[in-house]
């Protein structure tokens, strides 16, 4: 009896199996199955000698009751476990839910605003490489007398009057004014003495009728109501004096411009066409037309820091649109620009190449800069670069060598005494007359049906290159 006690006393010792930790159970299990076994020897005694009874057998069905209970026990514990994990993954599932309706719209809102001022500080990047303080333009002075000759102030007061143009490109007549100072001296040759600011030959067909004039009659046309009231300023003085009163008021660097140049009587000494620049062109090019006129690099590469002046017209040059954000401001931005943006070809509908600046953020009906082959020529030429590069880091530099390579751009084909009187003998009559002027209002060159290509341009099978 007190072996089957012994045998027994394990099952209140397994009721407290829940209760224990692994490392108790371990041992609290392997001392119920050394008892277990011994009870079952126990019993297998009792069949052998016929004496076995439910009372011996009833430890054992104890037993296996306990383990029965604990397995649904821990069964019913774990599925327990299971449905509160399940419920609390629905409730996060809710929740996330929830919070994705909440704020997802908010987060949309975030990332287009992030979006807009990404694009809106891109824009400001670019802005700032080419946009300098406002300048003031004074109101223009008027006056119902004609001024006095040789009254150049007053005439420098009037085109500055003129300036101001409020229906015209970017605002402003001084970009025009320029072009046509430089296209009025661009023409000389120095090996032949012939060309240059002398004479203003655009009055006349052969030269104002040149497609690379094309457009200048706008600026010809503003500057007749100068001239009609100082009727004793030479046009050869009015155009030239014209771009160099336009630089400095744009806010370029103050020209030194020297008045006595006389006009044409006819167009007998009208320098050929084909003389300026073509702007589809590349660096030998360039060198070729500069060099003719008397320019060396340096001076090649300072004269076209003009370009941060105005935009091109596909109707005119055959390019399309502005160097710098803002055209109407002398800087020297240009050539910051120039080396500091990724500039890729374009080709245009009329079938002519340049090179645009693409913002991947620029928002829909941005106008793209633009830069000429000529342009992208100074940065590729190692000679042209060393200077692009000096006039993007100093802006006084590059004022300074422009002031300088302007003024002698305005004295080409000039002859001066010793008084600094032109001596000029190409204003005498030649082979035969024409008008003085061709209007008072903008005209130029005959438009053909296609593409404003000029009538003859046009009947020569298309537009020509785009001259600068």
């Amino acid at each position: 009896m007190t072996k089957e006690i012994r045998h027994t006393s394990y099952i209140s010792r397994l009721k407290t199996l829940p209760k224990l930790d692994s490392s108790s159970k371990c041992t609290l299990l392997c001392s119920i199955a050394t008892d277990i076994t011994a009870t079952f020897i126990c019993i297998s005694k009792h069949i052998e000698n016929g004496t076995l009874s439910d009372e011996h057998t009833a430890s054992i069905e104890s037993v296996i009751d306990i383990i029965k209970g604990t397995e649904v026990s821990q069964r019913q514990m774990l599925e327990r476990k299971v449905k509160r994990y399940t419920r609390l993954a629905r409730r996060l599932k809710s929740e996330r839910e929830w919070m994705r309706r909440e704020f997802g719209e908010l987060v949309k809102q975030a990332d287009a605003v992030n979006l807009r001022w990404r694009k809106r500080v891109r824009a400001l990047e670019v802005r700032l490489l080419s946009v300098d303080p406002p300048i003031d333009t004074p109101e223009r002075t008027q006056s119902a007398e004609m001024s006095r000759t040789g009254d150049y102030d007053a005439v420098r007061k009037d085109i500055i009057a003129q300036l101001k143009k409020p229906d015209y490109d970017d605002g402003s007549a001084g970009p025009v004014f320029v072009r046509l100072a430089w296209h009025s001296a661009g023409t000389y040759d120095l090996e032949t003495d012939t060309g240059g600011s002398n004479g203003a030959g655009m009055r006349y067909e052969a030269e104002g009728g040149d497609p690379a004039n094309a457009g200048l009659q706008h600026g010809r046309a503003f500057l007749e109501p100068v001239k009609e009231k100082h009727p004793w300023i030479t046009y050869a003085d009015l155009w030239t004096l014209a771009g160099v009163v336009a630089i400095e008021a744009l806010g370029g660097p103050s020209i030194v411009w020297k008045p006595g140049r006389t006009d044409l009587v006819d167009d007998s000494k009208v320098p050929p066409r084909g003389r300026l620049p073509d702007a589809a062109q590349g660096a030998e090019h360039l060198r070729a037309v500069f060099y003719r006129m008397g320019f060396n690099d340096q001076e090649i590469v300072a004269l076209a820091g003009g370009h941060t002046l105005g935009r091109c017209h596909i109707d005119r040059s055959g390019f399309q649109g502005p160097w710098v954000n803002n055209p109407t401001r002398f800087s020297n931005q240009f050539f910051n620009l120039l080396l500091k943006l990724d500039w890729k070809p374009k080709t245009l509908p009329n079938g002519i190449s340049q090179f645009v600046y693409v913002d991947p953020e620029a928002d829909e009906g941005d106008e793209p800069l633009m830069m000429l082959p000529t342009d992208i020529a100074l940065k590729t030429d190692p000679a042209f670069c060393v200077w692009v590069e000096k006039y993007a880091a100093d802006k006084d530099l590059f004022f300074d060598h422009f002031a300088k390579a302007f003024a002698k751009l305005m004295e080409l084909g000039i002859k001066r005494d010793e008084k600094d009187r032109v001596i000029n003998a190409d204003n005498v009559k030649g082979g035969y007359i024409s008008a003085p002027k061709k209007s008072n209002h903008p005209t130029g060159p005959a438009r053909g049906a296609q593409g404003g290509c000029p009538v003859s341009a046009a009947a020569q099978g298309g537009c020509p290159r785009a001259k600068l």
